[in-house]
């Protein structure tokens, strides 16, 4: 699916932690920059030859209309994005950067739990700053490895320090996080983003636990991808705009399957998290298996990502 773009100049560069660096962005020339709600995520378009597209939630005020505020954290595992970002990207440099878009909603009423992990705090910054304004109530359990990892903390207790809960588990252990969810109520919405391990045990508690009321909103940032999700039957996928017939293998990707007859789609995280790859499906059932659409979305059958998911069809026509 096109997606919208606009160029942007890195106004600012700042050391947050040893390990995340901040971007301030405005629009090259200046101006009004798009509005975002809290969740909301933009796409930097980084390198030249071979553009990298990477995805990262706003993390600054929603009513500075001239900049956007990014965090990065430099991955041990990068595939090249965030080394970028720390290692080459400087103030002064123009990209293409995408209008914001928002897998991860805030719509919470009454209270709210938010738990973030690591650089998972970046969506949570708004989201606090939203329910605090809204008069809600609010609680923030941040997760990280050591405290130097605790980027926007001073800001967020200028808030309200009383309503935040920080562990470091180099220094305290592992955190006790059932604990900390059977004292929530069926009042609570529960918004967390961090590492897979985090979001896997939550939802493990939530579904053994029939009796809780509580919601859960989650956002993954990555996820580990396994055989099962990659492979499965058999189709054939058809392109709208050449007419085009590819058979997608069982052991293949439809991505995959593109690239191997030479229609470029642009990707990022390959295992249906990011949403870059989503793809407007004309006709045919997709067989959703990304982390993105929402069930009502999902019935739709409007859109697919295109990097994970397949087909229930014996063919999908796409608008490629």
């Amino acid at each position: 699916m096109p997606t919208q773009t606009l160029n942007a100049r890195v106004l600012k560069k700042t050391q947050l932690s040893e390990r995340v660096v901040g971007l301030t962005l405005g629009l090259d020339g200046g101006g009004v920059l798009p509005a975002w709600e809290p969740g909301a995520h933009i796409e930097l378009e980084l390198g030249a030859s071979e553009p990298l597209y990477r995805q990262y939630s706003l993390c600054g005020t929603q009513a500075d209309t001239q900049h956007w505020q990014i965090a990065v954290l430099k991955d041990e595992a990068s595939r090249g994005g965030s080394a970028y970002i720390h290692e080459v990207l400087q103030e002064g440099d123009v990209l293409p950067v995408s209008v914001p878009k928002n897998h991860f909603p805030f719509a919470a009423q009454n209270k709210c739990y938010f738990i973030a992990g690591g650089i998972g705090i970046t969506p949570i910054v708004p989201m606090v700053e939203a329910a605090a304004a809204a008069g809600l109530d609010w609680q923030l359990l941040y997760l990280a490895r050591s405290p130097a990892d605790f980027i926007f903390l001073a800001d967020l207790q200028a808030r309200d320090a009383e309503r935040i809960h920080v562990h470091a588990s180099d220094d305290d252990g592992p955190y006790d996080l059932q604990a900390a969810l059977a004292a929530l109520d069926a009042h609570t919405t529960v918004y967390s983003c961090g590492p897979q391990g985090l979001l896997d045990a939550l939802e493990q508690y939530q579904s053994q636990q029939s009796h809780i009321g509580w919601q859960l909103v989650v956002e993954r940032f990555a996820v580990a991808v396994d055989e099962q999700t990659l492979t499965g039957n058999t189709f054939t996928v058809t392109l709208h705009k050449s007419g085009k017939h590819i058979q997608v293998g069982s052991d293949e990707t439809i991505l995959a399957a593109l690239k191997r007859e030479g229609v470029r789609v642009k990707c990022s995280c390959q295992n249906g998290t990011c949403g870059t790859c989503e793809t407007v499906v004309i006709s045919g059932r997709p067989e959703h298996r990304d982390f993105v659409l929402s069930p009502e979305e999902r019935e739709l059958n409007e859109t697919m990502m295109v990097c994970v998911s397949r087909a229930l069809s014996d063919e999908l026509v796409l608008d490629l």
